[in-house]
């Protein structure tokens, strides 16, 4: 074990994110010189950054200091437009219905989608305990799936208990209706579901549109509320490939939260730590509430970031340029409370700086690295005899890999103690996102943003080179 690994017990006695930060802190001790393949940070000398630090200077004052706790003075009415652009650009014949779901949503941001997930579930179960007598919530999770959620729930001491689906590599790990439905009791008050997924990187698409409009429609009429976290939801390749919206299902917003960040999907957005909800206005208070008394306050730096990826974002949707008009989205604080802005001369100088042009085209140049990553690695790993199976719809930027079933390892954990002693190479174990593992079942996760792709998948071949080996003489 690492001699800065957070926790002294063996990983079995670990909660499932207890595992994935203990790995993570024995991947990245400096003095274990390990080539760690799991790095969500993109690489700057692979990806641009978006908008560099000297053109948000040059762009406006900003003034440090406090905000609204919950980011909705300030970004409320930009969220609502961009809700409405990318429900309207997948179904335009639902115009009518979703300017009325997008003027009538709750809304609230957070440092982050993790913290958002968090006041977003203790919101929800403020909620119920004033409207149901359940002595003990539960909150049905998906499994495998990125576990912070689980730590969340842990962190409540008791006080809800999460009941786990685990998916099948048949529905590419995506929650089916009849899953989630045998899951349910009368204590169920909400379920929790990641698409694309991580892991799996999956999505609902196609036929299985129908199997989540199911599940949408079965959470609203039993009044059990259902949060999408959609962060992967901007790197879906090709870009023109459409998404499904979980407000394009539903013509109401009761029951139904939507959870986005840009964390994933723009370069270097993840140190920001920016996101929002969008849903059910029965949350607004209560979120509020506890989001003022986790948070206190956004940062402002990061609101302007976060402003003007997620203008640009609407524009983009839009087949639109950047108006005098539109400056009303940053109008509201966005710079700070003592800040006033003038639109015309904030219009003059977006236009002068050419933020909107250089978005376009370092957005691009980074979707373009991603989407051919993602191309060289299903290539790789389909020609590979030592890894026989992955998890990728052509979607995001992490990957999900299985290992040969004849190269057996008693579990993942053991093949993660292997290459990190024998091949000294860091990977992430399925146990970590709560795949149950067994010697002929041992996947592994890893990311595409951290390297280059051919350096990525020099060290896959060196795997492939140190489990053949271990296994020439057993």
């Amino acid at each position: 074990m690492s001699l800065n690994a957070y926790y002294n017990q063996d990983i079995e006695k670990l909660e499932m994110y207890q595992r994935l930060i203990q790995y993570w802190s024995m991947m990245f001790d400096r003095e274990e010189k390990i080539d760690v393949l799991d790095n969500m940070n993109f690489n700057n000398q692979l990806f641009p950054e978006i908008f560099t630090m000297k053109e948000i200077a040059d762009f406006h004052p900003i003034e440090p200091g406090y905000t609204s706790p919950d980011g909705y003075t300030e970004m409320h009415e930009l969220i609502r437009s961009l809700e409405y652009a990318r429900l309207v650009k997948q179904e335009p014949h639902r115009g009518e219905i979703a300017k009325q779901l997008a003027s009538g949503a709750g809304i609230g941001c957070g440092n982050g989608c993790t913290n958002v997930m968090n006041g977003v579930i203790n919101s929800i179960l403020k909620v119920k305990s004033e409207t149901d007598q359940v002595e003990t919530p539960e909150v049905i999770l998906i499994l495998p799936n990125y576990t912070v959620y689980t730590a969340q729930l842990s962190n409540l001491h008791g006080k809800v208990n999460p009941v786990y689906v685990y998916t099948k590599q048949g529905n590419n790990f995506l929650p089916t209706c009849e899953e989630i439905q045998s899951a349910i009791t009368p204590n169920t008050v909400a379920v929790v579901i990641t698409y694309p997924n991580n892991p799996a990187q999956s999505t609902y698409e196609g036929e299985n549109v129908q199997g989540l409009k199911k599940i949408v429609n079965m959470c609203q009429e039993n009044e059990i509320y259902l949060v999408v976290d959609n962060i992967y939801q901007d790197l879906v390749f090709p870009r023109n490939r459409p998404f499904t919206e979980v407000f394009n299902l539903t013509d109401r917003l009761d029951y139904v939260v939507k959870v986005y960040g840009c964390s994933k999907d723009t370069p270097f957005y993840s140190g920001y730590r920016t996101g929002y909800w969008f849903g059910d206005p029965a949350l607004m208070d209560k979120y509020k509430y506890v989001i003022s008394a986790t948070e206190n306050s956004l940062n402002t730096q990061s609101l302007v970031y976060f402003t003007l990826n997620l203008y640009f974002k609407y524009l983009a949707l839009n087949e639109a340029e950047p108006s005098v008009e539109d400056m009303k989205y940053f109008s509201q604080g966005i710079f700070g409370w003592g800040q006033a802005v003038d639109k015309q001369q904030l219009f003059d100088t977006m236009k002068s700086l050419d933020l909107y042009p250089k978005y376009l085209s370092r957005l691009k140049q980074s979707d373009d690295v991603q989407e051919d990553a993602l191309k060289q690695m299903i290539q790789f790993v389909e020609q590979s005899h030592v890894f026989s199976d992955y998890s990728n719809q052509n979607i995001g930027n992490v990957f999900f890999i299985k290992i040969n079933p004849q190269y057996t390892f008693q579990n993942d954990n053991e093949f993660f103690k292997f290459l990190f002693h024998e091949a000294k190479i860091g990977v992430l174990p399925g146990n970590v996102f709560g795949m149950q593992s067994t010697p002929d079942d041992i996947w592994f996760r890893i990311t595409l943003i951290h390297d280059p792709v051919d350096e990525i998948i020099r060290h896959l071949r060196k795997i492939e080179e140190a489990v053949i080996h271990s296994h020439q003489y057993v």
